[in-house]
């Protein structure tokens, strides 16, 4: 509810698009698009790239069932995207 409070307060109004990547995100996914008078859309990034990412199968599928039944747009990291960081990046360790 922190980020609900705190888009209201930053930008008095209702928004029209949310872009999150977690379950915290659902109240300002909800907010967004619950009786807005005008079109609203929330896109949830799923963390299902195993192989480019740090993605988890589990979490992913939760996700998008979330977003299925709640309305929200489900965004693949795996299959959405041709790459994640551009080509030549090498994650450090």
């Amino acid at each position: 509810m922190n980020k609900v409070s705190n888009i209201a307060r930053e930008i008095g109004r209702q928004p029209v698009l949310a872009f999150g990547n977690s379950s915290g995100d659902a109240s300002m996914f909800n907010y967004t698009i619950a009786k807005n008078k005008y079109k609203a859309m929330a896109f949830s990034l799923l963390c299902d790239d195993l192989e480019d990412d740090l993605g988890s199968t589990a979490k992913a599928d939760k996700m998008r069932a979330d977003c299925e039944k709640n309305g929200w747009v489900p965004v693949s990291m795996r299959d959405d995207w041709k790459t994640i960081y551009g080509y030549d990046v090498k994650v450090a360790k």
